[in-house]
């Protein structure tokens, strides 16, 4: 029966497609693309490797140049194609030499080739393909730089060398108790083109929070506006692969999305997947449970072209102990122990995602995700049969005790006892499927409050997450969730850009109070600002900006000096109130001042200094709207990050990107937006062109079926492959 579903399935796609042949074997094959007047290709495919080069010729029009410096970084030859420093990468330069001697000490070119042989006859076919398409695309283009042509051709271990690097971005700057823990062994471990790795909000609503009784899904990820972080929006229809959503650019197959049967979304989680130990030397040797080791050492030369196009060499000696690759930094040896892309490798994440997809059920979907074959992220899950589910995901080693702070400092390289060789199992992890609530979260907080009643941590390995309290924004998400008895799909896209600063709610009273009491005529006019605010980061908020001021003014959220600090006991509402007045007015008082002599006042709306942009300063393709929206240490729910602009306004460089609001009823209906467009090419149609709807805190309606999309046709393509 299968078979003959199959086989009707391919009759009917057949239909859809006016380019398709038949390979040898009789079977159809050919796809053909339609893309939107957003930019988003809708692939309507014969088969499964149809419906790959399709997608590898999709994503090379759309970011041509950065593909292929993504697959250069991958291969550890950014260097050698585009220099030392990438300046003109967005947000900001990427430091490519810094990038490629990361991934020569983790051995990513070599290990790619290795996981290629690994992959199943099914996924191997499809990667072959999606390379095909990048390769050919780039064949029928013109315009690349020199130093993109010199990255062809593409092959299918670049692929899976990209995959290997943005995991190892997201393991080692993981962190989730102040510790530097793996990204101590980086340059700079603040941040890099490495390690910053990002965030996200994720609900999903079961039954008894949604007015039609139909599960519902918030898929809003938070990454850094460039670079191996930016998403592509697509939709894919053929037999075997049927899903809307988004992958990062590089990927070959979805990384979130939703169907008619089923959706998820990914959050940044607080697990441990990475682990530093301080070695003990002995000479050239290193010491392990008393005994001189030698390292295993591998000596090769990395090349970095220089402004005049000649290339310097550069002479790398690679070590690795027992426990994994080592990183001399400031005067200590330290060995690097990571899942998934080192120890306990997970060449099959691919196609764990690609089995996501086309799950049937809630059931074969949790059976997927128990392969445990994605080494990091929490998933937020929601289906057609109302079932909703979180689950703190990824690969946490079987650790021998020690909590969580433990591990997050370097321990001790010369016991062999602490070298983990094993994960934990789904089972072990926590996770919440359908509860009393009718609700379950993530905004990248300890996984302890993905629903309510909380988890106990006791419950659980003692390693595995620390015991803190939920971050602000989803401290103020969970507030959204409680106060609307039954979610829309209208009042869940007004939640999602809920701007509201939680920060504000709990400590402004006192400072206002502070101020009014000082005397001081300065403060007193601040305070008088500050209490005609409406507690919100809208774009017309006024108020917000000397807010904002004053927190960072003070050393950030963390360094305010409350009366109630952080409580796991009173997760909900701690932070609180403040205890020092004269530190808050000194601050305050600095804030405005700061803001006064620029010339700004006190009053100043919100988006006339925080601004969505897109392009370089002064450029045809720039592109400037006002912001909603403030950083998540105040607690917003709506969240960018900004960095000062060339004027001396915020620009936002990390924040909403895809977004996905779903309710899977019948029909299924959905909203989506790409904050910053479809394209990083500054001369698309596509670059940009979606921010002035994120600044009317507005999105799409995805188009979901063949009618709405040729009604909304901007071009049409066919592929005989």
């Amino acid at each position: 029966m299968k078979r003959l579903i199959l086989a009707l399935l391919g009759i009917a796609m057949l239909s859809l497609l006016t380019a398709c042949e038949l390979d040898e074997d009789g079977k159809p094959r050919g796809s053909q693309v339609l893309w939107d007047r957003s930019g988003v290709p809708h692939i309507y495919a014969a088969r499964a490797d149809s419906l790959a080069y399709a997608f590898g010729r999709a994503q090379m029009q759309a970011h041509p140049e950065l593909l292929l410096r993504l697959y250069a970084q991958g291969r550890g030859r950014g260097a050698e194609y585009y220099g030392a420093v990438f300046e003109a990468g967005e947000p900001f330069p990427s430091n490519m030499a810094e990038v490629d001697r990361l991934v020569r000490a983790m051995g990513f070119p070599e290990r790619s080739k290795q996981w290629l042989q690994q992959q199943s006859p099914r996924m191997r076919a499809y990667l072959d393909a999606f390379v095909a398409g990048v390769n050919d695309q780039a064949a029928a283009s013109g315009g690349l730089s020199p130093a993109a042509r010199a990255v062809l051709p593409v092959r299918s271990e670049d692929v899976l060398a990209h995959t290997l690097r943005i995991f190892f971005g997201y393991l080692s700057g993981s962190t989730a108790t102040g510790a530097a823990n793996c990204s101590l062994i980086y340059p700079d471990a603040v941040a890099t083109p490495i390690n910053l790795i990002g965030g996200s909000n994720g609900w999903a609503l079961g039954p008894a929070k949604s007015r039609s009784g139909n599960a519902m899904l918030l898929a809003n990820p938070h990454l850094l506006w460039g670079g191996s972080h930016t998403w592509f929006e697509a939709q894919f229809k053929s037999p075997e692969y049927d899903i809307y959503g988004a992958t990062l650019v590089g990927l070959p197959v979805m990384r979130i999305g939703f169907n008619q049967r089923l959706g998820w979304v990914h959050t940044v989680n607080t697990q441990d997947g990475c682990d530093l130990y301080q070695l003990k030397l002995s000479g050239r040797q290193y010491l392990l449970d008393g005994v001189a080791r030698d390292f295993e050492t591998k000596r090769e030369t990395l090349y970095i072209r220089q402004p005049d196009g000649s290339l310097q060499a550069e002479q790398l000696t690679l070590r690795r102990a027992e426990q994994g690759p080592v990183f001399d930094k400031d005067g200590q040896s330290y060995a690097l122990r990571i899942v998934g892309v080192d120890q306990l490798q997970t060449p099959g994440v691919l196609e764990q995602w690609w089995d996501m997809a086309q799950a049937p059920d809630f059931k074969a979907f949790r059976s997927v995700v128990a392969r445990l074959r994605n080494p990091y992220h929490n998933i937020i899950y929601a289906d057609a049969q109302r079932n909703i589910w979180a689950a703190f995901g990824g690969l946490t080693p079987r650790r021998a005790g020690g909590d969580a702070a433990f591990w997050a400092q370097p321990v001790d390289g010369s016991r062999s006892d602490l070298i983990w060789r094993q994960a934990l199992r789904l089972d072990e992890l926590p996770q919440v499927a359908n509860p009393s609530s009718g609700w379950v979260q993530n905004s990248n907080s300890v996984p302890w409050y993905m629903s309510k009643p909380a988890l106990d941590p006791a419950a659980y390995a003692g390693y595995l997450s620390p015991r803190a309290s939920p971050l602000l924004r989803e401290q103020r998400g969970i507030e959204l969730i409680e106060q609307t008895s039954a979610f829309t799909l209208d009042t869940l896209l007004s939640a999602k850009h809920d701007t509201r600063l939680l920060l504000a709610d709990r400590v402004l009273d006192d400072l206002i109070g502070y101020a009014r009491a000082s005397g001081d005529a300065g403060l007193i006019a601040a305070a008088q600002v500050l209490a005609q605010w409406d507690r919100r980061s809208d774009a017309a908020s006024k108020g917000a900006v000397l807010f904002a001021a004053w927190v960072a003014a003070s050393g950030g959220e963390e360094a305010l000096r409350y009366r109630r600090e952080a409580d796991p006991a009173q997760p909900y509402d701690t932070p609180a109130d403040l205890r020092d007045a004269g530190f808050a007015l000194s601050k305050l008082g600095a804030a405005a001042q700061g803001l006064q002599q620029a010339g700004v006042p006190l009053d100043i709306a919100f988006g006339e200094v925080y601004r969505l942009r897109r392009g370089p300063a002064g450029g045809a393709a720039r592109l400037d709207q006002p912001a909603s929206g403030g950083a998540e240490g105040l607690g917003a729910f709506r969240t960018f990050s900004y960095i000062g602009d060339s004027d001396g306004r915020q620009r936002a460089i990390f924040g909403d990107t895809f977004t996905a609001l779903v309710e899977f009823g019948r029909p299924l209906r959905a909203k989506v937006i790409n904050t910053y467009g479809n394209s990083s090419q500054p001369q698309s149609p596509y670059y940009g062109d979606q921010m002035e709807l994120a600044a009317r805190n507005a999105m799409r309606d995805a188009l979901l079926n063949r009618e709405q999309v040729e009604a909304a046709l901007a071009k049409r393509e066919w592929f005989r492959r």
